[in-house]
């Protein structure tokens, strides 16, 4: 019985050359586009073997379970045709594969690989076809037996034309393989001869070259009754393609050749046409070198990467740019080792991008993350584009790898900016409504104790005017922190530097701050002052010291707050010690910048300037603040202030 085989393929050219191939061995072979016709042939066919192109089984994940229960019970074996990332794709479905085949498939691997499963022909009494190859280039000549060995064809080798048409009087080929320029007689000369002789007439007759054949060599290769002209390529799949049809068709029947045939007319023209060629090749290799020196140029000075996958060879270049990006001194060289420096989370978007482009021929523009030499992740971006060959199929791409890793940074420092900015909107607002609508009831109070006339106006209408003053002066402070703020935003806060004794400065903001104490119950507890003069700006110490036991008595109600001032020669150290509800530890470092909180706003409400405001002030003067706290047992805050002012004012 004749072996029998199924190819899983898209219709086209390609599949039509595989099933030639295949056929040739004297196999039979079945086709079908997706698995459910697959699975309906190989209930309705003996078939020993299946040659799937991966990107048929990755499109139809939904009958994959079937198919393999179907080659279990047929007894067939499966082999897939893919690229690697389609190969890891396809792993984790649990298909029962018996061999990855590489993709692009040429057609000699094709064969080859069936052989490994399917017996040859039906015996050795059949004849295998016969294939003269007529070339002058001894390197021409192998290739093509090499691109000829799979099929087990019986191969002559002649290196000239005379030479291929007396081989072929003697043994009668069944296919001729000739080389359209070669000394002496060329391939056309030998096809014409070959037409003139009445055995030989029908034998097919293929001319091949080096480059693509213009309109000229056509209309000769017709006239002398060539079968083809094709190109040769570095698959060689054109070359056997053509070969396996004119097998199928036969050669022409035989007619006697016109009597005006001059082909040394038509050699005359070609010899022309190289001549120009030859010029215009020496114009495009100096057009190279300098694109290739701008190709140089462009990439020293990019921060992307470029990268080139030769699909046939697997070969896998990373540019040195690439190398650097990645703190890499060499790189593996394959689409392996590709494969391990990407982050195990985006293997398979990334997987999935290069089937669909390679397949489908959608955009391959995927972001990843890829490992850096020193254990951390980079995130990047990768573009790239597939070259491919005559039948469309994906020989070579190349493409670039982008490191947006510090871009992406700031695009998220920019998001939380802008969210911090839409929450201090939103708290300013509250803080500016709430002693507006405090003041507009005691102006309506007021108003409504002048039009009774009562008694006890006056009393009442002092104590509404008093209430009034402190949400005009609590208003003043909220307006005066932003117009600060928006200050300090554009550089350091100017300073009116003189000689002040920082002990008087903080007795007075301790008395200034003993109203507000005692309505949140709060004790002051002052520590003995030593006399601690320096060159500062008084009205911005106090300031400071104004905010550090606002801020305490805010955090820390109906508890104490210690202040306390260290004198040493060069350095005064300020310290505010409440025992409030704490910070967290993850958000001291972040406490002194602008719009944060170490706590919830709606619990406490508050701008989140005021600390910023400070650190600004005490790096004015030179110097530094700082901060330790234990959550629920308060926190203790130290200013540090050279007695001598900031470095700019003693020089």
């Amino acid at each position: 019985m004749t072996p029998s085989l199924l190819l899983i393929e898209d219709p086209g050219a390609s599949r039509e050359l595989q099933v030639l191939a295949l056929e040739s061995q004297g196999w039979r072979v079945w086709v079908s586009p997706d698995v459910p016709g697959a699975l309906a042939l190989l209930q309705a066919q003996p078939v020993l073997l299946v040659v799937a192109a991966a990107g048929a089984l990755v499109a139809d994940g939904t009958h994959l379970d079937a198919l393999g229960r179907g080659l279990a019970e047929a007894g067939a074996l499966l082999q897939v045709s893919a690229f690697p990332a389609e190969r890891e794709a396809l792993r984790p479905l649990g298909l029962p594969v018996e061999r990855y085949l590489g993709r692009p498939l040429t057609l000699g691997a094709l064969v080859e690989a069936a052989r490994q499963v399917l017996p040859g022909e039906a015996g050795p009494e059949v004849r295998r076809p016969r294939v003269l190859v007529a070339d002058d280039d001894p390197v021409s000549r192998k290739l093509a037996q090499l691109y000829l060995a799979p099929f087990r064809f019986e191969v002559a080798l002649a290196a000239d034309g005379r030479t291929a048409l007396d081989l072929a009087r003697r043994r009668g080929p069944d296919v001729v393989l000739a080389d359209a320029l070669m000394p002496g007689m060329d391939g056309f000369k030998l096809c014409l001869e070959l037409r003139q002789d009445p055995r030989l007439a029908r034998v097919p007759v293929i001319l091949t070259h080096t480059v693509a054949p213009d309109e000229l060599d056509l209309r000769m290769a017709h006239n002398v009754g060539a079968n083809g002209f094709v190109r040769r390529t570095q698959d060689g799949d054109e070359l056997v393609g053509a070969l396996l049809r004119e097998l199928r068709a036969g050669g022409p029947a035989y007619t006697p050749p016109p009597v005006d045939l001059s082909t040394e007319d038509h050699l005359y023209r070609m010899v022309r046409q190289l001549e120009r060629r030859v010029g215009l090749l020496e114009q495009a290799e100096r057009a190279t070198r300098e694109s290739e020196a701008r190709y140089r140029l462009v990439v020293s000075g990019s921060y992307d990467g470029i990268w080139d996958w030769d699909l046939r060879g697997q070969a896998f270049y990373w540019s040195p740019p690439l190398l650097e990006m990645l703190g890499l001194e060499s790189f593996g060289g394959t689409f392996s080792a590709f494969l391990e420096l990407i982050h195990p989370e985006d293997r398979p978007d990334v997987m999935t991008a290069l089937s669909a482009h390679l397949e489908r021929g959608e955009p391959y523009d995927v972001s990843l993350r890829l490992r850096h030499a020193t254990g951390t992740w980079r995130s990047c971006v990768s573009r790239g584009k597939a070259l491919r060959d005559a039948q469309g199929r994906p020989v070579r791409m190349a493409g670039i790898i982008g490191d947006v890793t510090e871009q992406l940074r700031l695009y998220r420092e920019t998001q939380e900016a802008v969210r911090a900015r839409d929450d201090f909107l939103s708290v300013a607002a509250h803080e500016l409504r709430t002693p507006l609508a405090a003041l507009r009831l005691r102006v309506q109070g007021a108003q409504g104790v002048l039009r009774s006339g009562l008694k006890a106006g006056p009393q009442r209408l002092e104590r509404a005017l008093e209430a009034a003053d402190r949400q005009v002066q609590r208003l003043s402070d909220l307006v005066e922190s932003l117009l600060d703020v928006s200050q300090l935003q554009g550089g350091a806060p100017r300073l009116h530097l003189e000689e002040v004794d920082l002990a008087t400065v903080v007795r007075e903001a301790v008395s200034r701050s003993e109203e507000a104490a005692a309505r949140a119950g709060c004790l002051l507890v002052l520590s003995p002052l030593e006399p601690t003069p320096g060159r500062w700006d008084a009205a911005r110490l106090s300031q400071v010291m104004t905010h550090l036991l606002s801020n305490a008595m805010k955090f820390g109600p109906g508890k104490p707050v210690e202040v306390a001032l260290e004198s040493q020669p060069d350095v005064a150290t300020l310290m505010v010690k409440d025992h409030g509800i704490g910070i967290a530890p993850g958000r001291l470092e972040s406490l002194f910048r602008r719009f944060e909180r170490a706590v919830p706003v709606r619990h406490y409400g508050g701008l989140g300037l005021g600390l910023y405001r400070l650190r600004r002030i005490v790096e004015a003067h030179g110097g530094g603040v700082s901060v330790d706290s234990v959550p629920g047992e308060g926190a203790t805050f130290r200013v540090r202030l050279p007695r001598e002012g900031p470095p700019a004012a003693r020089d």
